[in-house]
Parts: structure tokens; sequence; C-alpha cells
């Protein structure tokens, strides 16, 4: 049996025309590609790959079976339409990529919305995130990406991807308890420790862009992944940190009131092109859009 996932494969080597660009296209390695390829041949018994010479380009079985795979998807897309227009419900599975910090502001309040309104939409939650979710997106694996990125940076390009905006989420500064300071600036944390995320991450980027802005160097220090993780180490004296305002929980941590320090946006992307999103995904969408703008905002206080 064909794997449609391979063929998507297949189909983007027809499109971008080599391996190199296919991979780059779908964000896997040009060895992930070719491993989808051979597969594929294994699976139907036909070469659909000529690497006679310098640049690998489809044989004739290979064009075919591409041909059909845009077809099928096509016809699936147009199927869920059809179906969504003839019961006036879309229906169906979504398969959601989500972050932690997401999960109780957003992915919470949508899912319970969509369980009243559309019960015949069956959302899938995994908690994932990055240049892998959004690979698995292109490849047919997963129908919602959730992604941040910095305000202050310019958003991620993710060509032939379609984006939905959802939250804009102010940073804090937060401190330990115990400091016994009233910060109006980063500069009055001069010399201090930092709790910090992993690099390239949004909160990262925002703590490298506010400390140069400030003149103020980040000592290298505890790393952590999870809001709740870096609260925790807050509440425990280990350093200040800069986290978006969504994550604020009942932290035994001091919210600290200075003048605004930018935030991260939070987007859904999905597969864009014609007839897309799904009717399924579109409500899912939707809903999303909904939660976020219902999302309530923690009290902002020294």
């Amino acid at each position: 049996m064909i794997d449609p996932r391979r063929l998507r494969v297949l189909q983007a080597v027809a499109v971008h025309g080599s391996v190199a660009a296919a991979a780059g296209a779908l964000h896997l390695t040009p060895p992930a590609v070719s491993q989808q390829l051979l597969a594929l041949e294994r699976e139907t018994g036909a070469s659909l790959i000529d690497r006679s010479g310098k640049q690998v380009s489809l044989t004739a079985a290979g064009r075919l079976l591409a041909g059909h795979g845009e077809r099928i998807s096509a016809q699936l897309r147009q199927a869920e339409r059809d179906l969504a227009e003839l019961t006036g419900q879309a229906a169906g599975p979504v398969l959601i990529a989500a972050f932690q910090s997401v999960m109780a502001p957003l992915i919470g309040p949508a899912l319970r919305h969509l369980a009243a309104a559309s019960p015949a939409i069956r959302p899938v939650v995994a908690e994932r995130y990055g240049p892998a979710a959004v690979a698995e997106l292109r490849l047919g694996d997963l129908d919602i990406v959730l992604a941040e990125y910095d305000a202050a940076s310019a958003p991620p390009a993710e060509p032939r991807l379609g984006q939905r905006h959802l939250a804009f989420d102010p940073y804090v500064l937060v401190i330990p308890p115990d400091w016994q300071v009233a910060p109006s600036s980063l500069r009055d944390l001069a010399g201090r420790p930092w709790v910090a995320g992993p690099p390239g991450t949004a909160c990262d980027r925002a703590l490298q862009r506010l400390a140069a802005e400030a003149g103020i160097a980040i000592p290298a220090g505890d790393v952590c992944v999870e809001f709740p993780s870096v609260l925790a180490l807050v509440a425990a004296g280990r350093g200040a940190a800069i986290i978006p305002q969504m994550t604020l929980r009942q932290a035994p941590v001091t919210v600290c009131a200075l003048p605004p320090l930018g935030g991260r946006h939070i987007a859904a992307w999905h597969q864009a092109g014609p007839h897309q999103p799904a009717p399924a995904t579109a409500a899912v969408l939707d809903a999303l859009v909904q939660a976020a703008r219902a999302a309530p905002q923690a009290p902002l206080t020294i």
C-alpha cells in the first residue's frame, strides 16, 4: 500500500526539481528525503528516481505517481469540503502541535469550545515545537502547528504555509521576592543573576535584546525550557527572568512594573494553497482565535 506521506515527498521533488530543494521546502535533510523516496520505490516496485546523472530526476513512473499524488490530495480536500457542505458541520481528525505555555490559556479553552460546538471534529494534541513540527506539517502528519516568536524579530519565513495570528503576549520582569528591590529598568539589575531560556527561543532573544538596550551583561546561569521551571527557580532566588505575561501563574515571585518590554507573538501555521485549510482545520483555527481573545491577562503588581 502506498504511503501518502511519501507521495508528498515525491511531489516536492517534482515541484522543486531536486532532492536538496525538496528537503529545504519540507524542512527535512536531503538524506531523509532520499530515504522516503527509496521506501516509496520499495512499496511500488517501480524505479521513480533517475540517479544516473549528476542530479536526480523523476522517471516516467515517478512523474506519473507524483501527478496521482497531487490529484489524490486535491480529491481528499474536496471530499472534506463536500461533506461539510452536505452536513452543515465540519468533521474528522485535526492533528495539532502545541507547546506547554499555550496549553492552559489557548488549547484547553479551544478544545472545550469545539467539544460543545463541533462534536464531529476530533482534535488530537501533541506537545511538539519548532522545525521538526513544521516539517511534519509540510508532510501532512500535522494540520496545525502553534509557534511563538519575539515581536521585535521578523516573523519566521515559512513558504507555502498559511499563518493565523492568535495573540500578542507582553513580556514581564519577575525577580525573587527576597531581593527587596523595585527596579525602574533592567540597569538596576546589573550584576545580578538571571534564569534564561534556551538559545534561539523567543524569550532568550528578548532577554539578549533588552540587556543590550540597557547596557548590562547576562552572566551564564540557569537555563530552563518550560516557564513553570523558570518561575520555580526565580522563586528560589536563583535570578531574575523575562517571561510572557500569559505564563504567569500564582508563583511566589515579584512582578516588576516597568515600561513595555515588548512581547511574543503566538501564531498557528497550517497548510496553504487552493481550498486550504480544510473545513475541520479552519474550525479549530477559529476556536483558537476565540480562545486567544478571551484569554485573561495576569495582573501586573509589585
